[in-house]
Formats: C-alpha cells, sequence, structure tokens
C-alpha cells in the first residue's frame, strides 16, 4: 500500500473531480468506522475512498478487488506531496 508517511495514511491517489483514494491503517477512528463498513477485524489496512471529503460508497475498502468495483483504477493518479 505505499511508503509509511507517519500519519496513518500509507499511500494517495486522486481521480477524477474530488476522488480521492487513501491507503489506511486501521486504527482508532479508521478502525470504527471499516467495522461500521463491513471491513473484517483482522484487516490491518483499507483503501479509504472519498469524493470532495465524503466517503464514497461504503468508504473503506480491504483489497484491491473491492476498491475496483467502486473506483476506476485507470483514472488514479499518485497525490501531490502536501495535498
Amino acid at each position: 500500500m505505499g511508503g509509511d508517511q507517519g500519519d496513518g495514511e500509507r499511500g494517495c491517489w486522486a481521480g477524477p473531480g474530488g476522488l480521492r483514494v487513501t491507503a489506511v491503517r486501521l486504527s482508532g477512528a479508521h478502525r470504527v468506522w471499516a467495522d461500521a463498513a463491513g471491513v473484517p477485524a483482522g484487516a490491518p489496512g483499507a483503501f479509504l475512498v472519498t469524493d470532495g471529503g465524503a466517503r464514497v460508497g461504503r468508504g473503506y475498502y480491504p483489497t484491491v478487488e473491492e476498491l475496483s468495483e467502486v473506483v476506476d483504477l485507470a483514472s488514479l493518479r499518485p497525490c501531490d506531496p502536501g495535498t
């Protein structure tokens, strides 16, 4: 899921409009929201999908396969540093 950035985020990709996919460690608030989204308890991380700050679909997707069901992966580009 990318390199460790020190703030719980492990990678970020941007898509059309305000779409953003962020790989996150599932601890703290991310764990609570991921549990509510049906992510298995043993999953250490997931992809958080937002559009303009609002969650897309259930918001958290534990695998690339599940992510690809809601996001066109070919449209994603790495986020600019500092965004």
